[in-house]
């Protein structure tokens, strides 16, 4: 049998075995005949195999996706052209609605609702966003597409009034604090609460940083009002016992006035005496009145000195308030040993970070991890270089994390850190990063290089959960890493 090598040579032998056939030329016929010589299916063909093709891999991931692919899949196989030219056309269609559908919606309520302080403008994008929803036509589009062009030049300008509106307030706030700070001097307690606000203002502002910020200065001023009453409780007993200390001396003198007035009295009646009589009645009556004067001086002395020991007391108590006032400002939220959060201050940073969580839909981890061998170390070198390892581990890891974590000594040598915005692998690859820095930032120990290394267990915190679940999690991993050998991050599931 020949063999044919050419479209051309095929189609004239389809053609001359129709005809010795005596069949019609039918597009039917001649393919199939063409096929048979060919030594190929109709399948293969154009355009009936590429179609089948796309209406394979056409979406199907929404009711309305896969209503169109069936669509398009029915006309491809029933070879109906009309089918799938409305098919086809309805695909389009879909797409471009689609598309003005997400941009309507980006328009409102995204762009819209950060537009508070622009209102015209906020009414514009809602405008706008009602004219791409509803568009029916090309001219409708480009009119609508003019008019969004308008609107991103405005935006531009809105966003950079609000910019320097925004840089400008907070010029005005920095340059009040440190104005405050000049005028107080003294007053260490306030300067805690200024240096919070400096510090939060010195970076990018954010929700958590200024949610902190609000939290830990209500608390520092709850505190420092209880102090503060007490301050001046005390310092209003010095003042009263001061005045009593004034009386007391301007008694002393009045008794003093009168003892030199009788001692002038006598010396005018001893001059005037006749007789050893009249002398004798002057010095008893001196006498008398010298003694008198010791018994007002011996019990004048006696109530200054409890004054004094008063006020010495006093004092002292001041002193000591004054202290506290001046820890106040530092100590509420923190833990004195290492300055990270203390369990108070992880509370609120889970009630915060749970609830953002909730409201972007957002994960949120937790690490838990344990210092490897602290025991040992605290046994060997003594519990002023266990505190020391935990400030340097608290330090490597307050400068390794990202701004929006959170660490908080859990207890010993435990420390406990918020993740937010990060699944388990990031988390996980978040608490490893920190192993390797760890490793790299030696430890000093009396002139030694001493390597610290902590074993971790890293879980994700359900928003319904309560947390101390998650934390058992985190535990629990965290020793199964320690019995693995140390050094190591295992994940919670």
């Amino acid at each position: 049998m020949p063999e044919f090598s050419s479209p051309s040579e095929i189609a004239r032998e389809a053609l001359r075995r129709l005809a010795a056939r005596r069949l019609p030329p039918t597009p039917e016929n001649f393919r199939t005949y063409y096929h048979e010589i060919a030594g190929s299916t109709q399948d293969d063909a154009f355009p009936a195999g590429n179609l089948k093709a796309i209406a394979h891999a056409l979406p199907r991931n929404t009711p309305a996706a896969l209503k169109l692919a069936q669509q398009f899949e029915h006309a491809v196989g029933s070879a109906n052209w009309p089918m799938l030219r409305r098919a086809i056309l309805a695909l389009a269609t879909a797409e471009h609605g689609n598309s003005l559908q997400q941009l309507g919606r980006l328009l409102h309520p995204g762009v819209s609702a950060l537009l508070v302080d622009a209102p015209e403008l906020a009414a514009e994008a809602r405008k706008l966003a009602g004219e791409f929803s509803d568009a029916d036509d090309c001219a409708d589009l480009d009119t609508a597409a003019t008019r969004l062009e308008g609107f991103i030049r405005q935006l531009e300008w809105t966003g950079e009034d609000l910019h320097a509106v925004r840089e400008a307030l907070l010029a005005l706030l920095r340059l009040i604090l440190h104005n405050i700070s000049e005028l107080v001097l003294d007053d260490r307690w306030l300067h805690g609460q200024l240096s919070v606000l400096s510090e939060a203002f010195a970076g990018p502002l954010d929700v958590r940083v200024l949610d902190e910020v609000q939290r830990r200065l209500r608390d520092v001023i709850d505190k420092q009002s209880h102090l503060k009453r007490q301050l001046t409780d005390a310092q209003e007993r010095l003042k009263s016992m001061l005045a009593g200390f004034v009386d007391q001396l301007a008694g002393f003198g009045n008794v003093t006035g009168e003892y030199a007035a009788a001692l002038e009295a006598s010396a005018t009646r001893i001059e005037r005496a006749q007789s050893i009589d009249e002398l004798s009645e002057v010095v008893a009556g001196l006498l008398a009145e010298t003694h008198q004067a010791h018994d007002i001086a011996a019990r004048s002395t006696a109530e200054i000195g409890e004054l004094r020991g008063e006020v010495e007391a006093a004092n002292q108590h001041i002193l000591r308030l004054q202290r506290e006032l001046d820890e106040a400002s530092e100590l509420v939220r923190h833990d004195p040993l290492t300055g990270t959060l203390n369990r108070k201050g992880l509370d609120e940073a889970l009630e915060r970070e749970i609830a953002m969580a909730r409201r972007r839909g957002t994960e949120l981890c937790i690490g838990l991890l344990d210092l490897d061998n602290f025991k040992h170390l605290n046994d060997t070198y003594g519990h002023h270089i266990g505190d020391d390892a935990l400030r340097h581990l608290a330090a490597v890891v307050r400068e390794s994390l990202r701004p929006q974590d959170a660490v908080c000594r859990y207890g010993g040598e435990e420390f406990l850190l918020l993740l937010p915005e990060a699944d388990i692998a990031a988390a996980t690859a978040i608490l490893t990063r920190l192993q390797r820095e760890l490793t790299r930032r030696f430890f000093m120990a009396e002139q030694q290089k001493l390597l610290i290394t902590f074993s971790a267990g890293v879980t994700v915190l359900n928003p319904e959960e309560p947390p101390h679940i998650a934390i058992e999690r985190a535990d629990r991993a965290m020793y199964a890493a320690k019995r693995a050998g140390k050094n190591r991050v295992f994940a919670a599931p």
